[in-house]
């Protein structure tokens, strides 16, 4: 099926399972915990990882997303995207797909890639998918697991954390969204989870002054995640459905209409 040979390519570095880099709200490991349940291991940060050329915005879709820009040998927090490595099994990472729209009700039949330069990167075109999968170089400026594990050799890694060898190039799972590539505005469910996202990782050693100049543009400060909770659901972003917020009909993931997965009942299921 062509779906699972999407999920198997290993084009990632690591050699036991797969590096999927979180930008948007999977920044939280709890969110991850919650959504993942083949493995506790796949939600388990190993590192802190830094994209370079692409910015980081919300998109019209109202969700997080990476746009590629033009390469720069110079560094600034508007064409550098920092995230959360995970190392996740091919089960989980099966399991992630459906909840950032990677399935195949939305793609029955993914069209390969047909540009030979991009192959490598990109193996399939975006087609009906929420987010295309692209495998892309990045740099590791903290493991927070032994690299060792994931068949990734850094030398003194234990000993030396803040030193020039804990730069580590790596390859990673990244999903992206190749149809909305221009800002919008926030959808006001996915607000609290980008600010538990922004807390966890942030604890974890994402830079907090790159969090203020370039998330802080889109993510207002304060608001988090309800008593009742939301992970986001596994059917992805339901185009059509309408909510009415301050006035407005809006197009709605189905977390904002009430058939949402509630923390609580996942916390419940999995004992």
């Amino acid at each position: 099926m062509a779906e699972q040979h999407v999920r198997h390519l290993h084009l990632t570095t690591s050699k036991t399972g797969t590096f999927y880099f979180a930008f948007g709200s999977n920044l939280s490991p709890s969110q991850m915990s919650l959504r993942l349940h083949h493995s506790p291991r796949s939600s388990e940060p190993v590192g802190i990882a830094r994209l370079d050329s692409h910015a980081w915005i919300i998109c019209e879709r109202g969700y997080a997303n990476v746009v590629s820009l033009p390469l720069s040998n110079t560094a600034s927090d508007e064409n550098t995207v920092w995230g959360v490595l995970y190392n996740m099994s091919p089960e989980d990472e099966a399991r992630l797909d459906l909840y950032e729209g990677h399935d195949e009700v939305r793609n029955l039949s993914p069209q390969i890639n047909p540009d030979h330069a991009s192959q490598g990167w990109k193996p399939y075109l975006q087609g009906g998918w929420d987010y295309n999968k692209h495998y892309l170089p990045m740099t590791v400026t903290k493991w927070l697991r032994d690299p060792r594990e994931y068949g990734v050799d850094v030398a003194n890694w234990e000993t030396d954390s803040a030193s020039l060898q804990q730069q580590t190039t790596i390859r990673a799972l990244v999903y992206v969204d190749e149809h909305r590539t221009r800002p919008g505005a926030i959808k006001h469910e996915y607000v609290g989870r980008m600010n538990r996202g922004i807390v966890e990782s942030v604890a974890l050693g994402l830079p907090e002054g790159w969090v203020n100049s370039v998330l802080r543009k889109f993510i207002p400060s304060g608001i988090f995640v309800d008593e009742e909770g939301y992970v986001g659901t596994p059917d992805g972003y339901i185009e059509g459905k309408d909510v009415d917020w301050a006035g407005q009909k809006v197009a709605a993931e189905a977390t904002e209409v009430g058939d949402h997965v509630k923390e609580p009942e996942v916390k419940v299921q999995l004992g």
